[in-house]
């Protein structure tokens, strides 16, 4: 997230999701797309520790690989491939952030049209309450919008806590019905659910058991401890893999030809740019897309030529009648 919030989750006493503020984490990606749809990819980051993020990094052997800078270095990859699903093969990687590409290429005769898209997907892996669900669809017009003003930033936020406990106490529910011990039935979890207050759970595992004992009026002892060690440590992980993926990022895609449409922040002649950060793709897909087209030539000299012939053959027989 882009401001710094504090959170309480078991059983951690504290955990603190930091932003990018400290250490400046750059991520620039660079797509030239040709007119026979082949392209080169470039990726650049900014520093080279962060090639550790959730962020999809390449690294192995066919990417051309090197590092430049004096004091500060930085991670250049470079890769070129036959077409855009070639390069879409690439971020299959279930451990990172989804990026999935698309490219269309449409002839019309006097132009060929070409379409790129480039998607990221959500690097929040906790989807139990939908977005448009939890937001109005006023507010959701903001988030789309990219409000930053600090009442937003607190919603948002409350949607991210809903979330973690909405993933919390359903995988504690599934946890007990494993057990199948009936001095610990699973329907009184789901009975007291709402007397749950999240933010009291706090400290270590046997202090959650001990409120949840009091909450449940159950006594649950020590039989859940290892269960709760098992949810809080999953969701951790997925909320530092959102954490990995924070960073500012720019994507470049150069196209062949005039750019007819785009989404882009920026268009300089048939290169454009986005820029961005995490907010953008933390809740929901951020989609980026371009058009553009190039005349083709052979086929307007076809057409003249075409013209021409018909012309000819139609004025042909009146010229020998006369």
């Amino acid at each position: 997230m882009n401001t710094q919030m504090k959170y309480r989750f078991v059983p951690i006493i504290v955990l603190v999701l930091l932003t990018v503020s400290g250490c400046k984490k750059d991520k620039k990606t660079t797509t030239k797309i040709n007119s026979d749809g082949s392209c080169v990819r470039t990726v650049v980051i900014n520093p080279v520790s962060d090639t550790s993020s959730s962020f999809p990094i390449p690294t192995d052997i066919s990417w051309e690989i090197r590092l430049e800078g004096d004091t500060e270095k930085v991670y250049i990859a470079r890769k070129r491939f036959d077409d855009v699903n070639q390069m879409n093969n690439e971020y299959k990687r279930p451990n990172k952030v989804g990026i999935d590409l698309k490219f269309e290429k449409k002839f019309r005769w006097f132009f060929t049209y070409f379409i790129y898209q480039e998607t990221y997907k959500p690097c929040f892996q906790i989807q139990r309450i939908p977005i448009q669900s939890f937001l109005t669809k006023e507010e959701y017009v903001q988030y789309e919008n990219g409000d930053t003003s600090k009442a937003f930033k607190k919603r948002m936020d409350e949607f991210l806590m809903e979330n973690i406990f909405e993933e919390f106490y359903s995988q504690l529910i599934d946890s007990v019905k494993s057990l199948h011990d009936p001095s610990i039935p699973a329907s009184i979890f789901i009975a007291k659910k709402q007397e749950i207050d999240f933010h009291k759970m706090e400290h270590t595992t046997k202090d959650i058991v001990q409120y949840l004992e009091k909450v449940l009026g159950l006594k649950l002892k020590s039989k859940l401890e290892r269960q709760i060690d098992g949810v809080t440590k999953s969701i951790d992980a997925k909320v530092q893999f959102m954490i990995n993926a924070g960073g500012d990022f720019s994507n470049e895609v150069v196209m062949p030809g005039i750019v007819l449409n785009t989404n882009a922040n920026t268009v300089e002649g048939n290169k454009v740019v986005w820029h961005f950060n995490e907010d953008k793709f933390t809740f929901i897909s951020y989609t980026m897309n371009v058009e553009s087209r190039i005349a083709n030539p052979w086929a307007t000299y076809a057409t003249g030529a075409a013209v021409i012939v018909l012309v000819v053959f139609l004025m042909v027989p009146r010229l020998r009648r006369k």
